[in-house]
C-alpha cells in the first residue's frame, strides 16, 4: 500500500510540474491559436496576436485628416480592416465544413531566437487544405505574428 501511495504521489507531482511549466508562449502555439481565432471569427484574439511595429512610431500609420479630427482610434481602424479578412476566413471555413486540423512544420529560428518562421497547413473537414507561412517575432518575451 505504501508503494502505491508513493507511486501516486510521484505521479501527481510530475503532473503538476508539467502543467506549471508547459509553455503556451511558443511560436507553434501562437501560430495555431492565431489560425483558429481567425477562422472562427475571433477578431480580438487575432488582433492580440499581431505585432504591428507602426503602432510604436507616431505618424507611421497614415490616417486621413478627416478621421483624425473625428478622433478615430488606430486600433479600431486596424480591427475593421482585419475583420474583412476574418470574415473571408470564416466563410472559407463554413464552405469547407469546418477545420479538421492544423499542421505545423518545424520552426526555423534566427540566430538569437527572436524571430521564427513556420509553414502551416489548415486541413478542412471536406479534405481541402490551405497553406500559409507565418513570420513571428519575440517582443518583450512574448511571441507575436509579425506584420512588418
Amino acid at each position: 500500500m505504501k508503494l502505491l501511495v508513493k507511486f501516486l504521489s510521484v505521479f501527481l507531482l510530475a503532473l503538476v510540474l508539467t502543467a506549471c511549466f508547459s509553455d503556451d508562449n511558443t511560436p507553434e502555439v501562437v501560430a495555431e491559436k492565431f489560425i483558429k481565432d481567425a477562422y472562427s471569427g475571433n477578431i480580438e484574439g487575432t488582433f492580440d496576436a499581431l505585432y504591428v511595429p507602426y503602432f510604436h512610431i507616431p505618424g507611421a500609420v497614415y490616417i486621413p485628416n478627416e478621421l483624425k479630427t473625428k478622433g478615430v482610434d488606430v486600433n479600431d481602424l486596424i480591427k475593421s480592416k482585419l475583420k474583412i479578412a476574418i470574415d473571408q476566413a470564416v466563410a472559407t471555413t463554413k464552405q469547407n465544413g469546418g477545420i479538421d486540423r492544423v499542421e505545423l512544420s518545424s520552426t526555423e529560428y534566427n540566430n538569437d531566437h527572436t524571430r521564427a518562421n513556420i509553414k502551416t497547413t489548415i486541413i478542412f473537414k471536406n479534405g481541402t487544405d490551405n497553406k500559409s507561412d507565418f513570420s513571428l517575432i519575440k517582443v518583450d518575451g512574448k511571441w507575436l505574428i509579425n506584420m512588418e
